[in-house]
């Protein structure tokens, strides 16, 4: 994905009920759905996720697994193998801003999650409200300028 294409995202309203996804809305369609896109469970693809409730964002994340294994993992955690699991999956509906970028390496996601992050502070006054950390890198350029227009979505 190119700079340009940031525009091409899932957002999706997710209602979650004991630990698991009870429901999926494509919010660009409003319709109902079984599962996530096809395209956001699909591994080794590099994934930035946005977690907002309201207008409150709550989370940002990367990952490269299917969002079904990563969300499955983050939600079904409770800490007995040392890993408690997404903060905010107490909540009961939440929107998720989802943007695939085929042609990025891990680090380069890294720096975007980290200057998203960042900005979101920078631009509210706080960290997003469930963010635990941050790999942050100088190594990629275009970062700053993706973030500013994943930011720009999302507000």
């Amino acid at each position: 994905m190119l700079v340009n294409d940031l525009h091409d995202f899932d957002k999706l309203k997710i209602t979650l009920l004991e630990n698991r996804i009870n429901s999926f809305i494509d919010m660009s369609t409003q319709q109902s759905m079984k599962s996530f896109h096809k395209r956001l469970v699909k591994k080794r693809i590099p994934k930035i996720y946005v977690i907002k409730e309201n207008n409150e964002v709550l989370y940002v994340g990367t990952t490269v697994q299917s969002l079904t294994a990563r969300f499955r993992y983050g939600l079904k955690a409770d800490g007995s193998k040392g890993y408690h699991g997404y903060k905010w999956k107490n909540k009961e509906c939440v929107d998720i801003y989802v943007w695939c970028f085929e042609t990025l390496n891990k680090v380069k996601i890294e720096n975007i999650e980290a200057e998203l992050a960042f900005l979101i502070r920078t631009k509210t006054g706080k960290w997003p409200t469930y963010q635990n950390e941050i790999h942050f890198n100088n190594n990629y350029e275009q970062g700053k300028e993706i973030a500013d227009k994943i930011f720009k979505i999302i507000e």
